[in-house]
């Protein structure tokens, strides 16, 4: 897998750059959201994981979709909520605590 750089850029808000194993690299605004920290019962202080496991799922899958060819790759701007509505399973799937396994 390639290599994901986060970091906080305001409240609910992150500043992602994803490198691919092929070397692309591409840049990402993060964007969360306090209702859906809520309903996935975090608090704001466990986001940022969040956040980071959900560009981890996405930057693998990047790399495969290079390996297949080129493709439309991962928006600028990820929203979590609108990613939550369009793949509800996702976030389910992910272990949104630190020390907890899939």
């Amino acid at each position: 897998m390639g290599d994901v750089d986060v970091r906080a850029d305001g409240e609910h808000r992150y500043l992602a750059a994803i490198t691919t194993t092929g070397g692309r690299r591409t840049e990402h605004v993060v964007a969360s959201d306090p209702q859906l920290l809520a309903d996935l019962r975090m608090t704001a202080a466990e986001e940022p994981f969040l956040v980071r496991q959900v560009l981890d799922v996405l930057a693998r899958a990047a790399d495969a979709a290079e390996q297949d060819g080129p493709g439309a790759g991962l928006p600028d701007v990820i929203d979590l909520r609108e990613l939550d509505r369009e793949r509800p399973d996702l976030l389910a799937s992910l272990p949104l605590r630190e020390g907890t396994l899939p």
